[in-house]
């Protein structure tokens, strides 16, 4: 493997990632180089990231635990506040048991890798994020893609292979980062039914948002006693970072004594554990700022639409803006940006069509995606 030829390769093609550099990230606001940039690239879909409730959650447990966890939980133990949170979750997600993981990462490759492996099939959605497919890849069991969305294409899929294999799982984003559509969760918990195949959400971009306590995507379907493996992430609607996954008591104690990716590494630090479970204590009632998320979010579809601009299947906060190939696209940005607006590009081959990805927060106003739709107007002379 040539780095050098590879690395000119993709600096050829467009294709080269360099992470800026910035200075901070305050509400809606990015500042690098000393200029404030209007932020759509933020996950931060609650506002509550740097909220001064937050803060003072973190300066407290901070004083209480201090910094850093020590270990892994099985070497050093666990404080009562992991221990806390993981019982609101199970609650919450009307499981048995929950546990805490260090990344969404973590958590996808640890579950799909320990619970499932040679003589299982897994039915993967084609636009699951990346750590779905690398948990898979891991565990050795066979991987069966289906179109994105299409239940009857999986059904098919699911006839022709399932008895051939112990152990099945579906395995779905609720919500894709990339498109912005919800997975149909309620037909997907018929299949598994129907051919006895366990079913594992990951709620990532949905949790906080969806649901009428934003339990996510499996609440908003009424699905969530249904659903096998409830994974999620505190890492956008809630402001924090980690992850989690709640189950039967048995797959929790079974992850416990055979997942790699929870044995083997340091545990968050508790301040960061307190903190999630602050934000998802505030956000089961917090449905007025769901409410104008959803809100903003269909005015800058309508806006975008006026535009003749399409927004492929987004029907939530994360909104593709899809405005040429690689080049144009990355030009857009880049033009965006001069105007005061930070979006990304996203480009083959993470995506098979080039867009900007707007992510919308609770904190932005009308007037802000008036000056994203305005400036995008003027740069594309619609």
């Amino acid at each position: 493997m040539n780095l050098k030829n590879i690395l000119r390769e993709l600096k050829e093609k467009g294709l080269f990632r360099r992470i800026k550099n910035i200075e901070r990230i305050s509400g809606k606001y990015i500042y690098e180089g000393g200029r404030r940039y209007l932020d759509f690239s933020s996950s931060n879909y609650l506002g509550y990231r740097d909220s001064e409730w937050m803060k003072k959650v973190v300066v407290d447990a901070v004083k209480k635990y201090g910094m850093g966890s020590g270990a892994s939980r099985l070497v050093v133990g666990t404080a009562d506040v992991y221990e806390e949170l993981e019982e609101f979750l199970a609650n919450r997600k009307k499981q048995e048991k929950a546990l805490l993981f260090n990344s969404g990462y973590d958590a996808n490759i640890g579950i799909i890798s320990t619970l499932y492996g040679r003589g299982d099939v897994i039915y993967c959605d084609k636009l699951n994020h990346a750590s779905i497919y690398d948990g898979i890849k891991m565990s050795g069991a066979e991987m069966v893609r289906y179109i994105h969305n299409d239940m009857e294409d999986l059904e098919k899929k699911i006839i022709k292979t399932r008895k051939g294999y112990e152990r099945a799982l579906i395995v779905v984003d609720s919500v894709f980062s990339m498109e912005g559509d919800r997975a149909p969760l309620r037909s997907l918990v018929e299949l598994k039914e129907r051919y006895n195949i366990e079913l594992m959400v990951d709620e990532a971009h949905g949790g906080g948002v969806l649901g009428r306590s934003g339990m996510g995507a499996s609440e908003e379907a009424g699905v969530l006693e249904k659903v096998d493996i409830n994974m999620g992430t505190f890492s956008k609607a809630y402001g924090s970072q980690g992850a989690y996954v709640a189950s039967s008591e048995e797959v929790i104690d079974y992850l416990i004594n055979r997942c790699r990716s929870l044995i083997y590494t340091t545990s968050l630090p508790p301040a960061v554990i307190a903190c999630n479970l602050e934000a998802m204590k505030r956000s089961e009632n917090d449905s007025e700022n769901r409410e104008r998320l959803a809100r903003l979010s269909d005015y800058l579809r309508k806006e975008l639409g006026r535009l003749g601009i399409e927004t492929l299947l987004s029907e939530t906060n994360i909104i593709p803006i899809v405005v040429g190939d690689n080049e144009e696209t990355v030009r857009l940005s880049e033009e965006l940006k001069e105007a005061g607006i930070m979006i990304p590009a996203i480009r083959k081959p993470t995506v098979t069509t080039p867009r900007l990805r707007a992510s919308l927060s609770a904190n932005h106003s009308i007037e802000d995606i008036d000056k994203l739709v305005e400036n995008i107007g003027r740069l594309k002379n619609l």
